[in-house]
């Protein structure tokens, strides 16, 4: 796992792939390397920052085929190298036994057409002197990110974090209202977004093209889709054994390290499954890892000591006090390179800290619930469907009403604040449901909060989302499609990549997502029971505790801190800001935010939250209105 950047232009400038590599050091500070390289008035620059995973003395970075022609800087694991490698061989003398000789090697048999071959979690930059092309691409799920932007001379600059493609003087710093639009919706920008302006994210399974001054728009080498051919499935049982099976297979693909492997070890059903699988491929006691908080009504580290004791692992944890996590809150916001608001990057970035004093690489849970309905909206959709049958007047006039009434609880997802975004937020569109539903600013206050943006759609409102059948599969692939890689993996990989740590996703494996999405949805939520075939699967493997347990998220006392002791944080946020500059953003909205959320009268935690994020980055990096 490593960090990447580069840059093709007319001038030289190799300070500016210094600069670059220095903002990523942190994502490989086992060695960097450096090919530049001049073809046809262009000159060629890519750079690699390497954590050492595999073939640690033999896969530094940039590698090149038999003559150099092709290039690659790589960031990434991929889990079936070995079987490429056995048909490549008989073409291609090999010199390392990485996996990124196989890629480029397969890709400069195959060209972007190989793509769809690979399984694992990657972003790379691959340069064709022959062709005079360089072809950017990331994996199918969205687990490693990749960021670029057009330079004016017609050249093109890209890395692995926003941060170290800014450090290229041809990339502007002007915050993009289409990115922050799509960040105050839904609390992240949703690729091919970001919150700079000029600058693209490339999509989970796309890839782009760079020939002679010419940047392509991106493009799907593979999409997520209904099976062709309805599988044969068996019984329930048998279904359940074909799921353990399978996720048993792709936790064995992912074990493969030439370092020792640990696992996240939350307690939940997924990450329990991905252990006690994962115990079962290593000779060794396996090492999970879990954090835990004083405050008792957000620990679950109890769970997790569970799950370590039936299988024997050796466990490490922390328990972290409430001065713990905001005594690291200035840290772990600097962390996050492009802002994100989902605040569970604070633990997230906690346990990532721990685990990386004990080893380089880990396997997570992350994946589970958007492939098995693992996530309370399912449930609140299948009520929808009843609820949408009351006449528009009950909707509207009674209920909505009656539930702004309500006290406000500064619990977790507390009942109060479950019936307000159901029913104040009801939209008879399905897809509009969900995203408001998640949404951090709900539609009608979106054109209040951000002037600019009265009348405009948000980006994930423009998405075209695969059609997968019925509606819940169809809103699993909404959510495998968005707020999965643009969220959740986004989270993950710059919390642990902050401690040079690689966390690798089973449940994502390219097998098991095609299989999960073609098992039917009543046996992903069946009977009020979420994730049905997953516990049924995991049943006999784990303990009932866990098998059972209600779905709870990785949360933290926001509400509470927010009436207290981030109330210099926000008043900071809310005074000298270029946010407030040319319309981007309604100071006097936000400022009653926070006197309605400060006196009780309302929870305004998700929004508050995002504007200090926000505030926070772009002062750090010269943004501009």
């Amino acid at each position: 796992m490593c960090g990447i950047a580069g840059f093709i232009q007319r001038a030289p400038a190799p300070d500016v792939l210094e600069a670059m590599l220095a903002k990523i050091a942190h994502r490989g500070p086992d060695g960097d390397g450096r090919w530049i390289a001049q073809a046809g008035g262009w000159h060629v620059h890519l750079g690699h920052r390497r954590l050492s995973i595999i073939d640690i003395e033999g896969g530094r970075q940039p590698m090149g085929n038999e003559d150099g022609a092709v290039q690659i800087t790589y960031n990434g694991e991929l889990y079936n190298f070995r079987e490429l490698r056995r048909d490549l061989e008989r073409r291609h003398h090999f010199t390392t036994r990485s996996d990124t000789e196989v890629i480029v090697h397969l890709l400069e048999d195959k060209g972007s057409a190989g793509l769809v071959d690979l399984n694992g979690m990657f972003a790379f930059a691959l340069w064709d002197s022959r062709s005079g092309t360089l072809l950017l691409a990331r994996d199918r799920p969205g687990i490693k990110p990749l960021y670029y932007a057009p330079l004016a001379d017609g050249g093109v600059a890209f890395a692995s974090e926003l941060s170290s493609l800014l450090r290229h003087p041809g990339v502007p710093r002007r915050i993009s209202r289409e990115g922050l639009l799509s960040y105050f919706f839904c609390d992240y920008a949703l690729p091919p977004w970001s919150l700079v302006d000029g600058v693209r994210k490339l999509e989970p399974a796309h890839f782009a093209t760079w020939k002679d001054g010419a940047l392509s728009t991106s493009e799907p080498y593979w999409r997520l889709a209904p099976p062709a051919q309805p599988p044969r499935l068996g019984s329930r049982d048998q279904l359940a054994e074909e799921l353990w099976s399978r996720l048993s297979a792709a936790v064995q693909r992912q074990m493969v390290a030439d370092v020792p492997v640990g696992v996240f070890l939350s307690g939940g059903l997924d990450s329990s499954s991905v252990a006690t699988l994962a115990q079962g491929f290593t000779e060794e006691r396996l090492r999970t890892f879990s954090i835990g908080f004083e405050a008792k009504s957000f620990d679950e580290s109890g769970y997790a000591r569970i799950v370590a004791a039936r299988i024997g692992s050796q466990h490490t944890e922390e328990i972290v006090g409430e001065q713990t996590l905001l005594d690291s809150l200035d840290t772990v916001i600097e962390s996050l390179d492009e802002p994100l608001a989902d605040h569970s990057y604070l633990p997230t970035y906690l346990l990532a800290r721990l685990t990386a004093r004990h080893v380089k690489v880990v396997l997570g849970g992350d994946g589970g619930d958007e492939l098995w309905a693992g996530y309370p909206t399912y449930k609140a959709h299948q009520y929808a469907r009843v609820y949408a049958l009351l006449p528009h007047a009950m909707k509207s006039e009674v209920v909505a009403k009656f539930v702004t009434h309500l006290p406000v609880a500064a619990g977790y997802q507390s009942l109060d604040w479950k019936l307000r975004r159901f029913a104040g937020r009801w939209d008879d569109d399905m897809l509009r449901r969900h995203f408001r539903w998640l949404s951090s600013i709900d539609l009608p206050d979106l054109g209040r909060a951000l002037p600019f943006a009265r009348g405009e759609t948000p980006p994930p409102l423009r998405v075209s989302y695969p059609e997968l059948g019925d509606w819940m599969t169809t809103l699993l692939g909404v959510d495998f499609s968005s707020y999965m890689h643009a969220s959740v993996l986004t989270k993950v990989d710059r919390a642990s990549m902050a401690h040079s740590l690689e966390v690798r996703p089973p449940i994502l494996d390219n097998e098991f997502v095609a299989w999960s999405f073609s098992v039917p949805s009543e046996l992903k939520l069946r009977h009020g029971t979420s994730k049905y075939l997953f516990k049924k699967a995991a049943r006999p493997h784990l303990p009932h505790e866990i098998v059972d347990r209600p779905k709870r998220g990785f949360g933290i006392p926001l509400i509470a801190w927010l009436r207290g002791p981030l109330i210099p944080a926000l008043d900071e946020a809310l005074g000298d800001s270029v946010l407030w500059d040319d319309g981007l953003l309604d100071r006097d909205v936000f400022r009653a935010w926070k006197d309605d959320h400060v006196a009780g009268k309302a929870d305004a935690s998700k929004p508050l939250w995002a504007l200090l994020v926000l505030s926070r980055w772009a002062r750090r990096e010269g943004i501009t209105a």
